[in-house]
């Protein structure tokens, strides 16, 4: 079956999807990264004029002619391109099969996933407030990201605004799972200090200790702080390629969880070979996926294929255009996909449905191009005036 057309489309909030169609009228979805929008479009856009009229069937080549077929290869915008095109592909090859993708990936190892949100606010309060509605929503994790721009070398007194919401949110989940995102904000001096004071909060994992920027330094400094306290790390969410998982990985792990972006690392293929590296290290996997639900659907199809996986992170179970509330939940404006994912217990069933398994309500996305917002994240700065990472 052949690529009829290959269309980028913009989803309110902040989304860009790309389009297939074959040439028998079926469709596929990818998504790539939320972020970078007009340079990830323009890539999109290229990648699509030079797909159309090739054989669906040709996953693996078509990525490895669109990856390694110019001089120049990898960066967060040729990624995204490529990781939105190869889901779109899995898509259409499951509903030419009949089958969902897990299905040729080898099978589910597990019927459904954990599944967590992160919580909106500015405040303790807001966070907290949120935090309750999670649990609401039948949650039984969520992530907060308690840190604002943080001196390189804090004292404890420097540090009691991240611990206060800390605490603020584990009195209002009582004992469900909490995850907390420094977001690379620490040095990983500040990360030291920090983290046994987090310990009586009981985290399931702290993300990001520090900023990842794949030196040999950072691996030493990550693995200190992996092996030398008891909280488990996450990390991985801005690396590009499967070697940077590597690296990470062996010949001994630096985190004890890591977390590929499906919209980023190059889909669902290589999502499932990072799953494999960190099961052959004893590292629970754990998806990036802070945009729409296609992307959430591609990593439940990473999840069903993984023994590794441990919890998957989600923004959209299915709603579109808005986002979250600051002390709340999602307030979305409209149902990209016809049957949103529903939570039960804190977890949502994989999919069984061909491709993907999910239907896109694309007509509906003009309706609500009013709400489009690609913003760029917020610009922080220190109390001197000098950048603070965000």
């Amino acid at each position: 079956m052949k690529i009829r057309s290959a269309t980028v489309v913009r989803c309110p909030p902040r989304w860009l999807l790309l389009r297939l169609e074959s040439k028998s009228g079926e469709v596929g979805w990818g998504e790539a990264i939320g972020d970078l929008h007009e340079e990830v479009e323009a890539a999109l856009e290229a990648m699509a004029g030079r797909v159309a009229g090739r054989e669906i069937d040709g996953i693996e080549r078509i990525g490895q002619e669109m990856h390694k077929g110019r001089f120049w290869r990898d960066g967060p915008v040729l990624n995204s391109a490529l990781s939105a095109l190869e889901m779109a592909l899995w898509d259409l090859r499951g509903k030419e099969l009949g089958a969902p993708i897990h299905q040729l990936l080898g099978g589910p190892v597990r019927d459904r996933v954990t599944v967590y949100r992160n919580l909106w606010g500015s405040t303790p309060e807001e966070f907290a407030e949120s935090g309750k509605a999670a649990l609401s929503e039948g949650l039984t994790m969520v992530k907060v990201s308690p840190a604002g721009p943080t001196d390189s070398t804090p004292s404890d007194a420097g540090l009691e605004s991240i611990i206060g919401t800390v605490s603020a949110v584990r009195d209002a989940i009582g004992k469900s799972k909490l995850a907390i995102d420094l977001h690379g904000r620490l040095s990983p001096a500040a990360s030291r200090r920090l983290l046994p004071l987090l310990e009586p909060f009981d985290p399931c994992f702290v993300e990001e200790p520090c900023l990842p920027d794949g030196s040999a330094n950072h691996l030493r400094d990550l693995q200190q702080l992996h092996l030398e306290q008891r909280i488990p790390l996450a990390t991985g969410e801005r690396l590009l390629t499967k070697r940077q998982f590597a690296d990470h990985l062996f010949p001994s792990p630096v985190a004890a969880v890591l977390q590929p972006d499906i919209s980023l690392v190059g889909g669902i293929r290589a999502g499932v070979e990072i799953g494999a590296m960190c099961e052959a290290a004893q590292v629970s996997l754990s998806p990036h996926c802070p945009y729409g639900p296609i992307q959430f659907a591609a990593s439940l199809q990473v999840a069903a294929a993984s023994p590794a996986h441990a919890f998957q992170e989600f923004q959209s179970l299915g709603g579109a255009a808005g986002g979250g509330t600051p002390g709340g939940g999602a307030n979305w404006a409209f149902d990209l996909l016809a049957s949103p994912f529903e939570v039960s217990n804190g977890m949502v069933d994989i999919p069984n449905g061909p491709g993907l398994g999910i239907e896109v309500q694309e007509h509906l996305i003009d309706e609500h191009m009013e709400a489009w917002n690609p913003h760029p994240p917020t610009l922080w700065q220190h109390t001197d005036g000098s950048h603070a990472e965000w």
